[in-house]
């Protein structure tokens, strides 16, 4: 660093210091349209400890992201699903990274959007002998005749279920949390 402040000011006439840029880049700025996800409302049957509060607000943080990028990246805007890792892992990215390369490459149809009507905490677990919670299972409410994931060239079933509710389980690795799995629990709300 030495060297590179000398060399700097020897270039100006009055050897006076000249700071030296750390980054030449600008900072990484959200997109205009991009949303910050948050935590939805919910509701829980559970009489939650402050630290069971904190794990379920990083957990539906990650939910939240999770339903937006999906929302983002099965509408058009593919560079969405780079944020897949941050939301999701296992069979939950492995199951939205495969449908949103479907979208992108023609082989799928995605129209409308997802959007849960309610969200229900319904678990919160800790691991074996760990006092802070690891695992957040969340039920959502969502309206499947809203939206539809179709085979290209092929028909939105006629049938939707309308009102399903779906299960997320979130889990927590370091100091992150993500959608690990998701399933549909039952066929109605």
């Amino acid at each position: 660093m030495a060297i590179a402040v000398s060399a700097a000011s020897t270039a100006c006439g009055d050897n006076s210091p000249v700071s030296v840029p750390t980054s030449t880049l600008p900072g990484q700025q959200p997109s205009p349209t991009e949303v910050a996800p948050t935590v939805p409302e919910y509701t829980t049957d559970l009489d939650l400890n402050d630290e069971e509060k904190k794990a379920v607000d990083g957990a539906l943080v990650a939910f939240d992201g999770f339903i937006e990028s999906i929302n983002s990246a099965y509408s058009g805007q593919f560079q969405a699903a780079e944020k897949f890792p941050e939301f999701a892992s296992g069979e939950a990215l492995s199951s939205i990274t495969g449908e949103a390369k479907s979208i992108e490459s023609g082989e799928a149809v995605f129209e409308g959007e997802i959007q849960p009507l309610s969200v229900q905490v319904s678990n919160v677990e800790s691991a074996s002998g760990e006092k802070v919670p690891n695992k957040v299972v969340v039920l959502f409410c969502v309206d499947t005749t809203q939206w539809s994931l179709t085979e290209a060239g092929q028909e939105p079933t006629a049938n939707p279920d309308g009102q399903v509710t779906m299960e997320h389980q979130i889990k927590r690795s370091g100091d992150k949390w993500k959608v690990e799995k998701q399933s549909l629990w039952e066929r109605a709300c």
